[in-house]
């Protein structure tokens, strides 16, 4: 072989020693570019933050009183433990909790057909409530009355009870008659025809 010859087969690379080299940098271009599409999902699917004990206790709340409203008053009694152990200690801060969870607690029945356990552990849940919760008050008078038979004794809604029922809660009055299935009370009666927008008896 000649010295030119030689030389210029050093200065000119071979056709094929090119091709490698385009490859490599069109593989190193394709990295790079996946790369940059990886990182933007990872941002674009950001993991939420946790919810805050007060969010967890309201999403509960709303679950309990929904699984009440269907009758699956195990479930809603679950949830609205759940959404007490995650309030404040403060009564005034759980008070529609504790209400609906003393609904779910007598599971559907009359205080009568409760044992006494039951209707004792309802009667607790609601008696931290009764100053300022008028809801509670009138189931707490609910359980009281059926539970001891009172309403043998007359039949007829007191003057007091008549006029202090119009300032329940109309869906909370709802609420009670549906899941407290005692009409022969008077005051099952007083918060019926409250509910139904009439005047008690």
């Amino acid at each position: 072989m000649s010295p030119v010859n030689d030389a210029e087969s050093r200065r000119t690379p071979p056709p094929e020693t090119g091709r490698p080299v385009h490859r490599i940098r069109k593989q190193r271009a394709e990295k790079i570019y996946n790369g940059t599409v990886y990182t933007g999902t990872v941002h674009q699917h950001r993991t939420a933050p946790e919810p805050s004990p007060g969010e967890q206790a309201a999403r509960l709340l709303r679950s309990g009183e929904t699984f009440l409203r269907e009758g699956l008053h195990a479930r809603a009694r679950e949830s609205l433990g759940q959404c007490l152990s995650l309030c404040a200690l403060d009564p005034a801060q759980t008070a529609d909790a504790r209400f609906l969870l003393a609904l779910a607690t007598l599971d559907g029945r009359r205080p009568s057909l409760c044992s006494g356990r039951e209707t004792t552990s309802v009667l607790e849940i609601l008696t931290p409530l009764q100053p300022y919760h008028l809801s509670a008050r009138f189931l707490a008078a609910l359980v009281s009355e059926d539970r001891t038979h009172a309403w043998r004794g007359s039949s007829g809604v007191p003057e007091g009870l008549r006029l202090l029922v119009r300032q329940v809660d109309r869906e909370h009055a709802r609420l009670i008659c549906r899941h407290v299935p005692a009409p022969e009370c008077r005051t099952w009666r007083a918060l019926h025809d409250h509910a139904a927008g009439g005047e008690p008896w």
